[in-house]
């Protein structure tokens, strides 16, 4: 089941549609919106899809407009990237060439990437920049289905580097932009004195895993050792 209530109903009927779209069926949901139909943890109002294969990016802006009235005058051309909007929904296209480390997953007709590459990603995102809110606020909940040193791991396998400097990204909070534009569900936690709490406990204790958003200490603590390089 997925928690659908997490996006808005036209943002669900565009993804139904790419999800359908043979053009894209090597394109798979990542991200926070994936993570978000999974835990239902926040509300998610874009739409990520990407591939470990290439295309040309000039030729998918114009087939998203074509089909799906893509902005041309909002969207954005790299190579192997196309960042544009549909009917004011933000869609990012992309290859991402590394592995996955799980299959594909299809739950209500919606190609997803696996919780394990998720947060191999999203470690990688906070190692690379650190400045989207939403990626510690991600890493927040996902320590309650697997404890840290899982993704660390999944992040090591996935990407080839030392992990000890992703679990240095999730103690680094100055490049952060902005605290706003992400909404949690009202009966999770809020707190980003919390949330930073819980993700420096995690990086001291990467074996253990938190129990729920209330809860100060992890499940089963034993001794308190970092990640180690």
């Amino acid at each position: 089941m997925l928690y659908k209530e997490t996006v808005t109903e036209q943002m669900w009927e565009l993804l139904q549609r790419l999800m359908k779209d043979e053009k894209l069926k090597e394109h798979v949901l990542v991200g926070g919106t994936a993570l978000a139909l999974r835990l239902g943890h926040r509300l998610s109002v874009d739409i990520d899809l990407f591939t470990t294969k290439d295309f040309h990016s000039q030729m998918m802006l114009k087939y998203l407009h074509d089909t799906y009235g893509a902005d041309k005058e909002e969207s954005r051309l790299l190579e192997n990237t196309v960042l544009t909007y549909i009917d004011n929904i933000k869609v990012d296209i992309l290859t991402h060439n590394y592995p996955l480390l799980n299959s594909v997953e299809t739950t209500e007709g919606v190609r997803m990437i696996s919780n394990e590459d998720i947060g191999a990603m999203k470690l990688h995102a906070i190692h690379q920049s650190g400045n989207r809110y939403k990626d510690f606020v991600d890493m927040y909940f996902m320590l309650e289905q697997e404890p840290l040193k899982f993704y660390l791991q999944a992040y090591q396998r996935k990407y080839d580097k030392d992990p000890y400097w992703a679990s240095i990204g999730l103690q680094t909070y100055d490049k952060i932009t902005t605290f706003d534009g992400v909404d949690v569900l009202k009966e999770k936690e809020q707190s980003w004195k919390n949330i930073k709490k819980r993700l420096e406990l995690a990086v001291k204790n990467p074996l253990y895993k938190f129990k729920s958003e209330s809860q100060d200490l992890p499940i089963n603590p034993n001794k308190k050792r970092g990640f180690r390089r």
